[in-house]
């Protein structure tokens, strides 16, 4: 096989058992890897009604057939497993290394269920597959598990906050890289798993060289050609967009008590960039580089934590925000939700932020010591002050406004885990006139738009490649640059059905955990006082049902998934 090396490697933690499959050419060219990989394994070892934190909940690494490429910004892997802050699928486009060092080992995916009676970490060399006692690594942060394993490869581990269950734990793989906002460390944790080391040396397979450098050259030219890739990312990183959204009244602040931010200049990108020295830590095969670390080998926040330890609570601090995104990257946290999470239980306690409580409530959470450490729906819910958590199918909203961006809106309440802006980059059209120019203030119309980014997102995700080249290439660029590497003829409309074929598994994933149409909605707040229009946003819901072809309450129909060929 060509850009997928036909190997599936399947961990037992509660036997230590290690078994290989084949994947099958059928499953490769109908899922392409990733995403899609992960959540066809998902349904066949899991049940979907599983509790995530147990034995039986799985854990799904996988690469994709352009991973480990020369394509510009193909180095990612994903981390598929059902969520334990939403209940939902939830998987995890993740940069850095490690998706590269997985390829480069022969891997497409990495199944792992059971749980180990005591620590362990999984060590990948080629052939090479072993679990090994990881005592001595457990109760460290991820920068010590790392420097200890590094020597044996590309490193992706849990800190305290996935010891600890920490519903929104994730994973840190090359000491700067987050993977996952829905709690796959918790998972690991949950399993005993403390990290998953990985080497390979094995180079990726080409089926046509020459048409693969063509498209490579192409797709790099795009990427340069565009102002949000080689200008704002390139030179800012996602700090670019505080400035941008503040003034188009799209940041939101408080709890998304406001829309706007009155210190936004002091922590925006211009801000840093004058504050701090940082140096670029690109990804595999990326020529943007938005990712930075200060000299200390700290990570520099980028927008997501800025926002959340910023404006979502009130704090115009700049240093107590980079400390408190570096407490995240130690300790293995996400830091929009705990951010958003601390914002909703100061607006519910009446208290205002200091750098010193901000610092704490995050060092509370990550230790599992909070109720604020089960998100902020469950705390509120706890409170009896459920409307004060701002999220979505129990995933906290990021710091992109839906008030004044509709198609986002949306996104948010349809996406598959949570109110997630990457499910369908809808901040591309709709603020950046990227790949095309939508009008944010307009609803109408928006359903087909959002179902095809939806599907063109879940395609990227299998693929697997960074979601910022949407900003600048097509489907018909990444269909050009999958054919060339696997030698299958992928046209546009092809490489969006196979993401249409994803996002349906999804759903129907989640309608087997228990999620209803009840659950495709935005917090009240965001219909409250000017906000969102409820009866336009219930037309919208109505038509994007109609257009994803499923019935009035939001399941595929029979006849599409026969369509998508779902036959289980």
């Amino acid at each position: 096989m060509f850009g997928w090396t036909g190997r599936t490697i399947i961990v037992d933690l509660s036997s230590h058992a290690i078994t290989e499959s084949r994947t099958g050419a059928k499953q490769a060219k109908e899922y392409l890897g990733g995403r899609g990989f992960g959540i066809k394994l998902m349904h066949e070892f899991v049940d979907p009604g599983v509790d995530p934190l147990s034995p039986e909940n799985c854990l799904v690494f996988a690469t994709g057939p352009l991973t480990g490429t020369a394509a510009p910004m193909s180095g990612h892997y994903s981390l598929i497993t059902k969520s334990p802050l939403t209940h939902t699928i939830f998987d995890s486009n993740a940069g850095g290394y490690f998706g590269k060092a997985m390829k480069y080992a022969g891997i497409d995916a990495l199944i792992i269920t059971g749980r180990s009676e005591m620590p362990v970490y999984l060590s990948i060399y080629d052939e090479d597959v072993e679990l090994i006692a990881a005592d001595h690594l457990w109760g460290k942060d991820t920068r010590e598990t790392t420097l200890i394993l590094k020597e044996k490869g590309s490193v992706a581990c849990i800190g305290r906050a996935g010891e600890n269950k920490v519903r929104f734990a994730n994973f840190v793989n090359d000491n700067v890289f987050l993977s996952g906002r829905g709690g796959h460390g918790a998972v690991a944790g949950s399993k005993n798993l403390k990290a998953v080391v990985v080497k390979g040396t094995n180079d990726p397979l080409i089926a046509q060289p020459e048409s693969f450098e063509q498209a490579t050259l192409s797709a790099q030219r795009l990427l340069q050609a565009n102002p949000v890739t080689s200008k704002g990312l390139s030179v800012y990183g996602t700090s670019f967009m505080v400035n941008v959204l503040d003034n188009l009244d799209i940041l939101p602040s408080l709890n998304f008590r406001e829309q706007k931010f009155q210190h936004a200049d002091k922590i925006s990108a211009e801000k840093i960039s004058s504050s701090y020295t940082s140096n670029k830590t690109p990804c595999s095969s990326c020529p943007l580089g938005c990712r930075r670390v200060l000299e200390n080998g700290a990570p520099l926040p980028d927008y997501g934590a800025l926002w959340a330890f910023g404006p979502a609570v009130g704090n115009n601090d700049l240093r107590s925000i980079v400390l408190a995104n570096d407490l995240c990257y130690a300790d293995g946290l996400d830091p929009i939700s705990c951010g958003a999470t601390i914002a909703s239980y100061l607006e519910m306690s009446g208290q205002e932020v200091t750098p010193a409580l901000l610092l704490e409530k995050v060092s509370e959470t990550s230790q599992g010591r909070s109720s604020l450490s089960a998100g902020s729906l469950s705390y509120m819910n706890e409170q009896g002050a459920k409307d004060l958590s701002m999220s979505s199918k129990g995933l906290e909203l990021p710091g992109y406004d839906p008030r004044n961006m509709s198609g986002l809106a949306l996104a948010y309440a349809t996406s598959n885990r949570g109110a997630c802006h990457m499910n369908a980059f809808m901040v591309g059209p709709e603020l950046l006139g990227k790949p095309v120019e939508l009008d944010r203030f307009v609803l109408q119309g928006k359903p087909g738009f959002v179902k095809f980014f939806q599907d063109f997102a879940a395609a990227l995700d299998s693929v697997v490649m960074c979601p910022f080249v949407s900003f600048s290439l097509s489907e018909g660029d990444i269909a050009s640059l999958v054919s060339a590497v696997t030698g299958v003829s992928y046209s546009s409309e092809g490489l969006l059905r196979v993401g249409e074929r994803i996002w349906n598994l999804e759903r129907l994933f989640n309608l087997k955990a228990g999620l209803t149409c009840d659950d495709d909605t935005l917090p009240k707040r965001m219909f409250s006082n000017g906000g969102i229009s409820e009866g336009e946003f219930k037309k919208a819901m109505d038509e994007y049902y109609r257009f994803r072809g499923w019935d009035g309450l939001g399941v595929p129909t029979p006849g599409k998934l026969e369509q998508l060929g779902i036959t289980f």
